[in-house]
């Protein structure tokens, strides 16, 4: 999603997921030139499948060259090379297929 703030973004997760009930939303926008942002969200049934959203999306956002945090059902992360994320959403999808699957 491009040119969408933090705070719109971590919105549009928790209603992605509230929409598809069980499952995980993973998404990615560039807010401002060299900037990230990744917000992923997770219901409780990929919690309980060892999943936790705090810790995905931290990996995730390493791959931008940035860190995060939050809780195991909702986390949000920041990155400085805009130029990486379709790679960090790519392993992303990537991932969560292969846990989910």
């Amino acid at each position: 999603m491009e040119d969408v703030d933090p705070e719109s973004l971590k919105t549009a997760a928790e209603r992605l997921l509230q929409k598809i009930g069980n499952g995980a939303v993973v998404l990615g926008s560039v807010p401002e030139a060299g900037k990230v942002s990744i917000v992923a969200a997770f219901s409780a049934e990929v919690n309980k499948k060892g999943l936790q959203a705090v810790k995905f999306v931290g990996a995730i956002a390493k791959i931008c060259g940035g860190g995060g945090g939050g809780r195991p059902n909702l986390a949000q992360a920041g990155g400085r090379d805009a130029s990486k994320l379709p790679e960090a959403l790519a392993k992303a999808q990537s991932d969560l297929h292969s846990a989910l699957i």
